[in-house]
């Protein structure tokens, strides 16, 4: 087993004997979380996860099968990379705003169709796509979804304005998935979808992927392990100056945990390749990374969360990467949050247009969310 391997494994099992420690009762599912709930159904939440961000996009219940929504983010970034033996390089992005409006449809809580559109402007870039949009059957424990949408592959944890490194794999696609639920509490889902990666110019059909989750029933303990079958599919898009055309499929493993005691949260998650993409450089050919995080929630609207992450051989980021953010609710629907993050870099890992290797870098963001 490789000292990353172990790590990761260690933070797991970390959590794993926590669960032991702490009876499930002790724990409340309100404290666990960045989500300050109200009696409102139309609260928009401080999401954690793209998952709680696409949800916060469908916050109004309209009619009893109907919701409709949107968020709306206002950020803006400034980083300051510092190089080895050349002046350091200042970075001050447009200011970005970001929109995700969509509807869902809920028939007789059996049947459902959800569609969510994303705008992005920055500067002089103007991005629009399609979110998600899928249509899902639900029959007791067994559920099934089709269209176009995020495959259940991680859950990328965060009480950050930016993301962990580890959203590499981040995978949406035209899929399937089918899901179900036993002991009330284990969820297992399995999904196949429509290949972007080929290989030697012969396309790949289909890909696939499976994903197993725990979840108690107050919802404070959260534990899943995920495999995809091909790391190249994932929207980061590894083999972008290949064209995503590969020697061979390199799949890749993840895990995840939440677990929470008032008024703490803290979240661990894990992501590795199995194997090496033939296409890259030697040392950035199998990526690896892991995310940890505690939060802490001294009122119902304000937090403030430290971030400990690492990652080896993900092209250009650095090989530790900390620091602390807060986020504020001072009214229902507005939140406005704020981090600091440093970065060291491996030696000879990260260079400049003049090879220029990189050491550091000072990463400050802001947002402001509104939703309606």
């Amino acid at each position: 087993m490789t000292s990353k391997t172990r790590v990761a494994v260690g933070s797991i099992g970390g959590l794993l004997v926590a669960l032991l420690l702490f009876p499930h009762e002790g724990i409340a599912a309100d404290a666990t979380s960045s989500i300050p709930k109200t009696t409102k159904p139309d609260q928009v939440r401080i999401y954690r996860s793209p998952e709680e961000r696409r949800d916060a996009g469908l916050g109004t219940q309209v009619t009893d099968w109907l919701r409709i929504g949107g968020v709306a983010d206002l950020g803006q970034e400034i980083q300051h990379n510092n190089f080895y033996g050349t002046k350091d390089l200042f970075t001050r992005d447009n200011p970005q705003l970001s929109l995700e409006v969509g509807f869902e449809v809920n028939y007789h809580d059996w049947l459902e169709a959800e569609v969510l559109f994303a705008i992005d402007e920055s500067g002089n870039r103007h991005f629009q796509e399609l979110d998600e949009g899928l249509i899902g059957v639900n029959l007791d424990e067994v559920g099934a979804k089709i269209g176009w949408l995020y495959v259940p592959f991680g859950a990328y944890y965060s009480h950050f304005v930016t993301g962990p490194l580890l959203e590499v794999g981040q995978t949406r696609a035209a899929a399937l998935v089918v899901d179900y639920t036993f002991f009330d509490s284990l969820e297992i889902a399995s999904y196949i979808f429509n290949s972007r990666a080929d290989k030697h110019k012969n396309h790949n059909e289909l890909d696939w992927g499976v994903n197993l989750e725990y979840v108690s029933k107050d919802e404070s303990v959260r534990i899943g392990v995920g495999y995809l079958s091909d790391l190249a599919e994932s929207d980061d898009n590894i083999l972008e100056d290949f064209k995503r055309i590969y020697r061979r499929r390199v799949p890749a493993w993840e895990a995840y945990a939440l677990f929470g005691i008032t008024p703490f949260e803290f979240t661990a998650e894990v992501l590795q390749a199995t194997r090496t993409f033939k296409e890259l450089p030697e040392n950035e050919n199998k990526p690896f990374s892991f995310n940890t995080e505690l939060a802490y929630f001294p009122i119902h609207s304000l937090q403030f969360a430290v971030r400990l992450e690492h990652s080896e051989e993900l092209s250009g980021e650095p090989a530790w990467q900390y620091g602390i953010g807060t986020t504020w609710a001072p009214l229902e629907r507005l939140t406005v949050s704020l981090e600091y993050l440093y970065g060291k870099y491996k030696k000879g890992f990260a260079l400049d247009d003049n090879d220029n290797r990189q050491v550091s870098h000072h990463f400050a963001a802001g947002q402001i969310t509104i939703g309606f």
